[in-house]
């Protein structure tokens, strides 16, 4: 059982996303403009953001006193706040609650109602300056342009991927999606883009030049060499734009390599004015750690955690199972009722025709099990559907196949709570 007072932050959901910064701006002043008294790294896309939080997160806290704010969190609320690897204590939030809950029920009468994700981003701006932390590393919860995160001035951006997402909000085109992630942008502040696409990197180019933020696309300033993939991650020689590296990359699948490099571009960016060496960004790498990406939790037979929540995410771990040659193994899935599930399923059933449908505890967004057994049926031979997923779980364990739990970051958090 919950905190009430964390109750009362997810109850906060039930307002949905706003996408203005106003009452974001108001929470801030209220707090101090506590984003003011550390310095930032703020990444967005559509996929890859998290990977990339994670890795110059793992980069420079070797050097300094570094946080790091993501979402959503696999199985506690808390794991969105970290501080030199420990998570916000629950206290902190608790009290935080309890001293500013008047003051939010003030601004739901005077403006509107503070969302989740924009209580959430103040409590984290607010403990990281009570930490004192020289950095933060900073996931965009939505988009970017309004983004509750977008108070921030960072001292890079980065823009990892675009590809159609949550089109009811942020567009309906490549170019739509493109230029509300470009809203990250800052004047004089370097961007490092990730993305191959010509219409999406045309807009970002354009909004980076008219801000006078130089623009840095991976693709065109870096080479690979040697990649080695494995179960166990990636082995590869990068030469960028500043030197060459070694890098031994703990995270598996070729998108990683992308990833990769917009940290390591990133980190060269500050490396310009801050205490960052090759060696900080090697070793940086070697020993980061981002759960729910192709994450194992058991060897013989295999069971892997994969937060692939959308065709584009879906399509990489496709690719990822191809390339290690994992065959046909079984699937554990449910997903969020706003999501493709049509282009996912077909997606998995390139690498199986079996599949474990199961539904997640999060009631408000899930997808029935009746509509994602319907969905599968047209991909795969063997649909068994299982509500629970701790049964879904345990039945897939008892079969003693390789097996791949997938579909969203949710479902994941249940299964990790079955795990104990």
């Amino acid at each position: 059982m919950e905190p009430p007072e964390i109750e009362y932050i997810y109850n906060l959901r039930r307002f949905g996303m706003k996408m203005d910064l106003s009452v974001m701006r108001e929470l801030a002043r209220e707090l101090g403009e506590p984003q003011n008294y550390f310095k930032s790294v703020h990444v967005t896309g559509t996929n890859g953001k998290g990977s990339v939080c994670a890795f110059v997160y793992s980069i420079l806290k070797r050097k300094y006193s570094t946080a790091l704010y993501t979402s959503p969190h696999i199985s506690r609320y808390t794991e969105r706040i970290v501080v030199n690897d420990e998570e916000i204590p629950l206290d902190y939030v608790i009290n935080f609650i309890r001293e500013w809950k008047e003051k939010i029920e003030k601004l739901a009468k005077e403006n509107r109602n503070p969302t989740f994700f924009e209580v959430t981003t103040a409590l984290a701006f607010k403990y990281f300056r009570d930490m004192n932390v020289d950095f933060a590393v900073v996931e965009v919860g939505l988009g970017g342009r309004l983004d509750a995160t977008n108070i921030i001035i960072p001292e890079v951006s980065g823009i990892v991927t675009v590809d159609l997402e949550h089109t009811k909000i942020l567009g309906n085109t490549i170019e739509d999606i493109a230029r509300e992630k470009a809203g990250i942008i800052k004047p004089n502040v370097p961007v490092v883009v990730g993305e191959r696409k010509m219409n999406a990197n045309r807009i970002i180019r354009e909004i980076a030049e008219r801000k006078n933020a130089p623009y840095h696309n991976i693709h065109e300033d870096f080479k690979f060499e040697d990649v080695k993939i494995s179960i166990d991650g990636l082995n590869f020689k990068v030469l960028s734009p500043v030197r060459e590296y070694k890098i031994q990359l703990p995270l598996t699948g070729i998108h990683q390599l992308t990833n990769a490099a917009v940290a390591i571009r990133i980190a060269e960016l500050l490396e310009e004015n801050y205490s960052i060496t090759k060696r900080d960004i090697e070793e940086g790498l070697k020993n980061a750690k981002w759960r729910g990406r192709f994450e194992i939790k058991r060897r013989d037979p295999l069971l892997i955690f994969d937060s692939a929540h959308n065709p584009s995410a879906m399509e990489r771990l496709v690719e990822t199972i191809k390339v290690l040659k994992i065959k046909n193994p079984l699937f554990l899935f449910s997903m969020l009722s706003d999501k493709d599930m049509d282009s996912v399923l077909k997606k998995i059933g390139e690498v199986s025709d079996r599949i474990i449908v199961t539904e997640i505890s999060y009631e408000k967004r899930r997808a029935s099990l009746e509509d994602i057994a319907r969905v599968a049926h047209k991909y795969f031979s063997e649909v068994k559907e299982i509500r629970d997923p701790c049964e879904a779980l345990n039945y897939c364990i008892e079969r003693g196949k390789n097996t791949i739990a997938t579909g969203s970051i949710y479902l994941l958090g249940d299964l990790e709570k079955c795990m104990g």
